[in-house]
C-alpha cells in the first residue's frame, strides 16, 4: 500500500521539481528591466501577480533578512528625498525651473515607490513555504506584488533632461538652489551605494528589488547629471556655498555602508568644496561604481560622472 502511495505521488514530485526548475532558469535568464517604469493602458484590468524567490531552507532566514535591510533603508532613504523636495518647493527662494520640476518628479516618483517597498515588507511577512522532494528541499518565499503600476494607474513623471540646466530660460541659479543640488546629490549617492550594495549581497535573492534598483540606478544618476549642471550655471563662487546638515534627510541608517552620518558626509564635503576635491572615502567609493563624487563645481567647470 505504501509503495503504491509513494507511485501516485512520484507524478507530483516530479512536476514541482520541474516548477522549481523552470523558475530558476527563468529568473537566471531574465533581461534587466525596470519594474517601476510599468506604464498604465486605459481600458484593461490590471493583473496583479507574487514573486518569489527560491532557495535553500538554509538560506532562507539570511535572504529574508537582506530584504529587510535593504527595504527598511531605502523607505526611510526615500521618506527623506519627498521631505527636501517639499521643502526646496516650497522655499520662497527656490528659482531654477529645472530644479523645481525635477523635484517634482522625485515627490511623484518616489511616493510610488515607497508603496512598491511597503508591499514588499508585507511578501516578506509572509512564511515561506518548504518544498521536499525527498532528494532536495527548496525554500519558496513571497518576494513583492507585480502589476502595482497598472494597478495604481502609474505614469513616471518626466524627469528633466541633462539639458534642461541649459534652456530653463532666464531665471537665475541661486544660493537656495546650489544648496538643494548639493544636498540632493550627496542623497542620491547614498541612494545609488545602497542600491549597488544590495546587488553585491550574495542573500539578496530577490529579483523584484533587484529590477527596481534598474530604476533607482538609471533615474537618480540621470538626475545627478542634471544637477550638477545647475551647480555649474551658479553664477558665483559654487564652492563656498555651504549645506547644512540639517538638509539631507533620512540617511541615518546609511552608516553601515561606510558613510558615516548625515551631519559627517555633508560637513566633510563642505570642509573640501573650496579644494576641489572629493573626501577620500567618498572618492573610493565613488570609483568603486563608477560614480563622481558629490559635485565640486566653480566658476562655469564641473564634472560628470556619466
Amino acid at each position: 500500500m505504501n509503495q503504491i502511495r509513494a507511485s501516485k505521488r512520484l507524478p507530483l514530485r516530479l512536476t514541482l521539481a520541474a516548477a522549481v526548475a523552470a523558475t530558476a532558469l527563468l529568473t537566471a535568464g531574465s533581461p534587466a528591466r525596470a519594474m517601476v517604469g510599468e506604464q498604465y493602458e486605459p481600458g484593461t484590468s490590471p493583473v496583479t501577480t507574487t514573486s518569489y524567490s527560491v532557495m535553500s531552507p538554509e538560506a532562507l532566514a539570511a535572504a529574508v533578512k537582506a530584504d529587510r535591510d535593504y527595504v527598511t533603508g531605502m523607505r526611510a532613504h526615500h521618506a527623506g528625498a519627498l521631505s527636501m523636495s517639499q521643502e526646496y518647493l516650497a522655499d520662497a527662494n527656490a528659482s531654477n525651473p529645472a530644479l523645481k520640476e525635477l523635484a517634482q518628479a522625485i515627490v511623484h516618483k518616489q511616493q510610488f515607490e515607497i508603496g512598491l517597498l511597503d508591499e514588499v515588507a508585507r511578501n516578506l511577512d509572509r512564511p515561506a513555504r518548504v518544498v521536499n522532494l525527498g532528494f532536495a528541499r527548496f525554500a519558496i518565499q513571497s518576494g513583492a506584488t507585480e502589476g502595482l503600476g497598472q494597478r495604481d494607474r502609474f505614469m513616471k513623471y518626466p524627469v528633466p533632461g541633462p539639458l534642461a540646466a541649459v534652456f530653463s530660460g532666464n531665471a537665475p541659479v541661486t544660493e537656495c538652489d546650489v544648496q538643494f543640488a548639493k544636498a540632493m546629490t550627496t542623497h542620491h549617492q547614498g541612494a545609488l551605494d545602497m542600491a549597488r550594495a544590495y546587488q553585491a549581497d550574495r542573500n539578496g535573492r530577490n529579483t523584484f528589488l533587484g529590477l527596481l534598483n534598474v530604476d533607482i540606478v538609471t533615474d537618480q544618476t540621470q538626475e545627478i547629471a542634471l544637477m550638477r549642471r545647475v551647480i555649474a550655471a551658479y553664477p558665483g563662487n559654487a564652492d563656498a556655498v555651504q549645506v547644512p546638515a540639517s538638509m539631507v534627510h533620512g540617511m541615518e541608517g546609511m552608516s553601515h555602508a561606510g558613510h558615516g552620518s548625515p551631519a559627517t558626509q555633508v560637513s566633510t564635503a563642505n570642509a573640501h568644496a573650496g579644494h576641489g576635491a572629493a573626501p577620500a572615502g567618498q572618492a573610493a567609493a565613488a570609483a568603486g561604481h563608477g560614480i563622481a563624487p558629490v559635485p565640486q563645481a566653480q566658476g562655469g567647470h564641473a564634472h560628470h560622472g556619466h
